[in-house]
């Protein structure tokens, strides 16, 4: 039997945190150490040459982060390797199909009966002008459907407000929500967006037009907790939000203490996980009436956040409830690790 090859596609990101972020190059490193051949690729070569690369490989690796010019290719290739061969793959298309697309996000934890914030999402101005007037329970928190660290996520306080909303994203529609509290703010996102017309400028970032996402406002929550599930592994820590501000994701502010973890959220991110059959998943939660509730999902993570945890709580067969493991680990080294298993190649 000939050896397994992994091809790994190079990942080095950076970060919003200003760090720089390589997971294949982590892989790389323990697959020599653990004598497991490996095979750097670059999909982006061009199209025919990036698959040409996997045809006598057995496994494809590639941690791709959120910006179109990368996640397009990727969920492409991803998603033709699961229809048609016989390679395993990380991430697979469970875990990213709805990767940074609130809406999909939406439609698959509804429908797996995973408890979220009441969300309504609008698919014509008809219906949206209905929604925002008969409305009782503002604010509600508006969303367009991709953006990270809170960016593209605001609260919209009125019926006036949301009729502006309205009238952006089934008109001209946008790539960002222009800045909040900002004098003229509309009128400023029309002119970026026009400028970036006459200027032929590309973005990459999506485009956002003939929709509408408003989810309930929650609350006296002054965090969220953001629990990481990777295998059978949940790593936890909580996010306080940006000062007068509702906001938590890419706030800085974060807190590792394992005692402020509560059960009932670690045991919503492991059923989550389960149901979904995800590879990798950040949960990000929030308190509805007392009881947890996912706000977001997203396959993608910021390593160094998780890596700082002092330890995780595992789930093992004949024990109810998680046990805890100290000592810091990183989630590359548990994608690895559990990647290579699914291969059994250890």
């Amino acid at each position: 039997m000939n050896k397994p090859i992994i091809a790994i596609q190079k990942d080095h990101q950076l970060l919003t945190s200003g760090r720089y972020q390589s997971f294949s190059a982590r892989w790389h490193e323990l697959a020599a150490q653990q004598g497991i051949t490996t095979r750097a690729i670059d999909i982006f070569s061009n199209a025919t040459d990036g698959v040409a690369q996997l045809q006598d490989c057995d496994a494809f690796m590639y941690w791709f982060a959120q910006p179109p010019s990368v996640s397009r290719p990727a969920r492409k290739l991803i998603a033709s390797l699961a229809h048609v061969s016989k390679i395993r793959v990380f991430p697979n298309l469970n875990t990213i199909w709805h990767f940074d697309d609130k809406i999909a996000e939406f439609y698959l934890l509804r429908l797996a009966g995973i408890p979220i914030p009441k969300t309504t999402v609008l698919w014509s101005r008809d219906q949206a002008v209905e929604f925002i007037t008969t409305a009782t329970s503002y604010p509600l928190v508006l969303k367009l459907t991709s953006g990270i660290i809170s960016r593209n996520v605001e609260l919209v306080h009125n019926a006036k407000a949301a009729h502006r909303c309205v009238q952006e994203l089934f008109g001209s529609g946008m790539h960002t929500l222009p800045p909040p509290n900002f004098p003229f703010r509309w009128y400023l996102k029309r002119i970026l967006e026009a400028s970036r017309i006459l200027l032929c400028r590309e973005r990459d970032e999506e485009f956002h037009k003939g929709y509408l996402l408003f989810q309930e406002f929650l609350p006296g929550n002054d965090f969220d907790i953001r629990i990481t599930i990777i295998g059978n592994r949940a790593f936890a820590f909580r996010r306080h939000n940006r000062p007068n501000d509702f906001r938590a994701s890419g706030s800085g502010r974060i807190d590792w203490d394992p005692t402020q973890i509560p059960l009932d959220a670690l045991m919503l991110a492991f059923k989550t996980a389960k149901t979904l059959k995800t590879q990798s998943l950040a949960v990000d939660i929030l308190r509805r009436n007392g009881e947890p509730v996912i706000v977001e999902i997203s396959y993608y993570y910021e390593g160094w956040a998780v890596a700082a945890c002092p330890g995780h709580w595992q789930l093992q067969n004949h024990f109810p409830q998680p046990i805890w493991v100290e000592g810091s680990m990183r989630p590359e080294d548990a994608i690895w690790s559990d990647f290579i298993a699914c291969l059994d190649i250890q």
